[in-house]
């Protein structure tokens, strides 16, 4: 999405988006009736490393003639050089997870376990998308290339697209990807020119997004890759299919995806299975940015369940053994039909490592055995040391943006944490949303753009507001919880409008919501499966109604204007004035406050209303 970050140093968000109502696990949007259910069990994960893994500990005599294979996998990196958090896997929830120097070493632990007890080289590093963007400041300042360096360290070889590769448009990622100098068109401030720029050494596989003038894939990327895997005398190869979610166009900027058309995923993969298959590749692993979950009671649900259960009915023989799944930033171990699925949940808080055998006569995956483990926090596991190349990549990082990062800009009323999206209430509000638009609104009517109402995408509002120890607020700190830079615009809408948008919360599970400033609402039960929440009346903060047929002044941001997150109801409403960027607005609302003397505080989360019957 362009509902992203740029923000912070270190802990940002911690706990499957699912939580927040940010991710959705209903249908895809491409199932259809005529798919087939296929069995979905739900797979096992007790163990904190893979050296704890009874399954992982000697290679079963029944495959001894069979070729071993180690896929490790991660999706969702969002450019989490140092971000920790709480991660849930299985039963287990493992404290202060993650940073991409440990996850290094965690993956180098994994791949040297699979070379002593299978005998083998043939380990993939592999990613399923989203590795930029959203990102804190040190990625995002140095344009991401510092993410790009810490891949390239920790060897990963085969990747795929995610949305937020489009956040400044493909272009700028292919630049990234292959370490090319910015050009005048990039506007790179000094910070990314004096930064190094190598390429990362990864192959970007991409099957479903193409070019809308010529049907091709773009920048050369290849729908798929073969390799060539040994055991001793014998030989079989494996193929490596990437796809990016369908969702795409509501995830990003007009302007990032217009170029390109984003086609079916199941009809894809079935259309490079069969090529594969005629190519005589009979174990094939996909990677793919379409999201997945698997809840602690076992339930696994979400689009790659029904992208599935699609592609088993166009390709009944497809010889998927493997889904390494992204986007949703939620744990998943399953085994949907003949295919298993592995989600690592997101900013590297944890990874894939799954050991498979394919057999040298068939060429096919004889077994699948997937599992998903934590990047234990120092504190957990104090014996195991951060990988220095990597450590040294973030380093640099940290010593390049410091100084803006650190910058304090005001005071916060308390020395107290604004809670983000991680915390909503039960009607989907958070403190730190509801203060971003209360900034937009009064940064837009200072600047003499009159507006009566600010809205914006939670997916834009990526972090807590991190607040010191004696009240300090700090740029790095406010750009984490604002950062994508998108254009605030001030529109004019109707009653009915408004009225529409609010509305358009309650479809998809609620999977995309609105923080607001300067009405109230209250809702109840509709009564529809498909929007189960209508809005009953809605007002101004001083309690005069919204009239249906009255135009009213509401700042978004240019995301939503285009009818991102699928708020159509903002779709090309006329436009009466500009106010800058999300990420400035934000800073200066700080600014201003506390020149002011009245420092930030947070919200009561008062201004959405369930009304039962």
């Amino acid at each position: 999405m362009t509902s992203h970050i740029r923000g912070k140093l270190i802990s940002m968000l911690s706990l499957p988006l699912i939580l927040a109502g940010l991710v959705s696990i209903a249908p895809a949007a491409n199932a259809d009736d005529s798919t087939q259910t296929l069995p979905n069990v739900a797979g096992t994960d007790e163990y904190a490393k893979p050296i704890e893994q009874p399954e992982f500990q000697s290679v079963p005599s029944k495959y001894k003639k069979d070729i071993p294979v180690q896929i490790l996998g991660i999706n969702d990196l969002h450019g989490g050089l140092s971000t920790t958090g709480d991660v849930g896997i299985g039963q287990k929830t493992y404290k202060g997870a993650g940073t991409a120097a440990r996850l290094a070493t965690y993956l180098d632990q994994a791949q040297e376990q699979f070379k002593e007890v299978a005998n083998s080289n043939n380990t993939f590093r592999v990613e399923a998308g989203d590795m930029v963007g959203a990102a804190p400041a040190n990625s995002s300042l140095l344009a991401h290339e510092s993410t790009m360096h810490a891949l390239k360290e920790m060897r990963f070889q085969i990747g795929t697209l995610g949305n937020h590769e489009f956040d400044r448009g493909l272009p700028e990622f292919n630049r990234i990807l292959n370490g090319n100098p910015p050009t005048a068109q990039t506007n790179a401030n000094q910070l990314v020119k004096d930064y190094p720029h190598y390429s990362t050494d990864m192959q970007l596989v991409v099957a479903n997004v193409v070019r809308q003038d010529n049907g091709q894939i773009p920048f050369g990327y290849k729908p798929y890759t073969i390799k060539t895997i040994k055991a001793g005398n014998e030989k079989a190869k494996i193929g490596f299919i990437g796809v990016d979610t369908s969702t795409l166009p509501s995830l990003t900027l007009y302007d990032n995806y217009k170029d390109y058309k984003v086609l079916d995923e199941a009809q894809t993969i079935a259309k490079y299975d069969t090529i594969l298959n005629k190519k005589g590749v009979k174990a094939v692993v996909v990677l793919a940015h379409t999201g997945v979950a698997t809840s602690p009671q076992g339930q696994t649900t979400g689009p790659v369940v029904d992208i599935l259960n699609k592609l088993n009915s166009i390709d009944p023989d497809n010889h998927v053994g493997l889904y390494v799944a992204g986007h949703s930033h939620q744990y998943a171990n399953a085994k949907i039909g003949n295919t298993h699925v592995v989600q690592a949940v997101y900013t590297g808080k944890a990874y894939d490592d799954v050991w498979s055998y394919v057999s040298p006569k068939s060429g096919k995956f004889v077994t699948v055995a997937p599992h998903v483990y934590p990047v234990l926090s120092q504190q957990d596991d104090p014996t195991t040391s951060p990988n220095p190349n990597v450590a040294a990549v973030v380093k640099d990082a940290d010593d390049r943006v410091g100084p803006q990062v650190n910058q304090v800009i005001g005071k916060a009323a308390k020395p107290e944490t604004i809670t983000g999206r991680l915390h909503n209430n039960k009607t989907m509000e958070n403190a730190a949303g509801e203060l971003v638009v209360d900034g937009q609104l009064y940064e837009a009517n200072k600047h003499n753009v009159p507006a009566d109402f600010a809205m914006t995408n939670t997916g834009g509002v990526r972090a807590d507001l991190e607040v010191n120890s004696n009240g300090d607020i700090t740029w790095g700190s406010a750009t984490a919880v604002q950062p994508f830079g998108n254009i605030l615009q001030v529109v004019k809408m109707t009653g009915k409008q408004i009225e529409q948008a609010l509305n358009q919360q309650y479809d998809q599970n609620q999977q995309y919501y609105l923080q607001i400033a300067g009405l109230k609402y209250t809702y109840t039960d509709s009564g529809d499966s498909n929007q189960p929440f209508k809005v009953v009346s809605m007002t101004k903060d001083d309690g005069t109604k919204i009239s249906p047929d009255g135009t009213y002044n509401v700042v978004i941001n240019d995301f939503l204007h285009g009818g991102g997150d699928d708020f159509t109801a903002f779709k090309d409403t006329p436009i009466q004035g500009s106010i800058g960027t999300d990420t400035d607005t934000f800073v200066q609302y700080i600014k201003d406050m506390t020149a002011a003397g009245t420092p930030v505080q947070a919200p009561q989360l008062n201004r959405k209303v369930y009304q039962g019957h």
